[in-house]
């Protein structure tokens, strides 16, 4: 299936993150509203206050992936499964690999975190679903929105990329944002 992915990257502070993009109460309605709500692992209800998970951390690299489709492609989402379908094979492949890759760069950083983009993907349905104990709890990240951060706000102000939405078919692109947050004091 042919697409592009365009990943742009942005070195902010723990601090102005959390003062300038931080919106929980905003953010936690549309986490309500999400079919996925209470039946994955990284997400709410019962997430940490992000200030309080995040104050060993000094800094984060937002990471935003947009993933472009081609006309032909956006022509051929017709239908809400052949959407779902479409973005099955594109844009959580994208989510789910930009995770794996951010894990294999907290063991080249120690004392780094990372934050998924969106829900967990990492098995096919969560064992919240069905009141069981995340399967890799070594591996589910928290998602940058499950936190209460604005990522649409993120990345106008910060990328110079405007968050799209489509309410039948797919939009030009989706964008995928994630984060790693470091350690630099004494470094």
């Amino acid at each position: 299936m042919r697409y592009t992915a365009e990943t742009t990257v942005k070195r902010i502070s723990r601090k102005l993150l959390l003062s300038c993009y931080s919106n929980p109460g905003q953010v936690q309605q549309s986490c309500c509203a999400c079919p996925h709500y209470g039946k994955v692992w990284s997400c709410p209800p019962g997430i940490p206050d992000a200030a309080c998970y995040l104050e060993h951390y000094d800094e984060a690299f937002l990471i935003a992936v947009k993933v472009t489709y081609p006309q032909e492609l956006r022509d051929a989402a017709v239908t809400a499964a052949q959407t779902e379908w479409i973005r099955q094979e594109t844009y959580e492949k994208v989510k789910k690999e930009l995770l794996l890759t951010l894990l294999e760069l907290e063991k080249k950083l120690p004392g780094s975190k990372c934050m998924g983009a969106g829900r967990c993907i990492l098995c096919g349905k969560c064992a919240r679903e069905t009141g069981g104990t995340c399967r890799h709890p070594q591996d589910r990240r928290y998602s940058v929105t499950a936190f209460g951060f604005d990522f649409g706000k993120m990345l106008g102000e910060l990328m110079n990329i405007r968050l799209l939405w489509s309410s039948d078919g797919l939009p030009e692109y989706d964008v995928a944002v994630a984060a790693l947050f470091v350690r630099t004091a004494g470094v």
